[in-house]
């Protein structure tokens, strides 16, 4: 059966899954991590390496810094291990053979439009909806799994799991608002412990996020 497919967004992926696809991809792409996400980069991103760092804030140059005109934190990146690994799919207009790639593609995607050749069997689709099926209750036990580890059903209380020991930069906010905690919610920082005070309206919060371009010398304490 061929089908017209497309995803979700762009995928950037492993060069080496982008060609066990079968998909054509774009390589030399400007890419870095915001939100634990790998992203395309635009021309006016910057990676935080090659900017100026003042008073928590980052600046393209020190002219920037003179005027006060610090970037905003979505335009800033950090950079991927490896990057020149990684390529680039374009997230529509995919001709596949929908019997191999349903098989083969482990990202979210959306069937556009299918051409059922006249030689294909009623067979060989319930075959390929049973392989789906079976894909599908793999990954729901994996997810069970997980749940299981990571949630005590006694207290109704979650577990700290594994992804905790990946924090290496931590930062405190106290008796903030559900605004300021969301803009660091934006910018990575995953919460750790809520603190509630007796003297205080709001909590302070723990704040925890790996950051691969953490300067370890010069940051000695926990952020504010």
């Amino acid at each position: 059966m061929i089908a017209l497919i497309e995803f979700e967004s762009d995928l950037i992926l492993p060069k080496e899954e982008a060609i066990n696809i079968g998909l054509p991809y774009e390589e030399n792409q400007r890419i870095g991590i915001r939100d634990n996400t790998i992203s395309v980069m635009n021309s006016f991103d910057y990676y935080y390496d090659e900017c100026k760092k003042y008073n928590d804030n980052y600046y393209k140059d020190d002219e920037a810094i003179k005027e006060n005109n610090p970037i905003v934190d979505y335009y800033l990146y950090s950079r991927v291990e490896n990057a020149d690994n990684y390529v680039m799919i374009k997230k529509d207009n995919h001709l596949v053979n929908l019997f191999d790639f349903a098989l083969k593609c482990k990202y979210k995607f959306f069937i556009k439009e299918t051409v059922i050749e006249k030689n294909e069997s009623v067979e060989g689709f319930a075959l390929l909806l049973h392989k789906l099926e079976e894909k599908a209750n793999q990954l729901e036990s994996v997810v069970n799994k997980i749940r299981d580890n990571t949630f005590n059903q006694k207290t109704n209380v979650h577990v700290g799991g594994g992804l905790i020991t990946t924090y290496n930069d931590l930062c405190l906010k106290e008796d903030v608002c559900t605004d300021i905690l969301q803009q660091k919610l934006n910018n990575g920082w995953r919460i750790i412990a809520v603190c509630i005070q007796p003297n205080q309206r709001r909590p302070d919060y723990i704040l925890g996020r790996y950051n691969p371009s953490l300067e370890v010398v010069n940051k000695l304490s926990a952020g504010r």
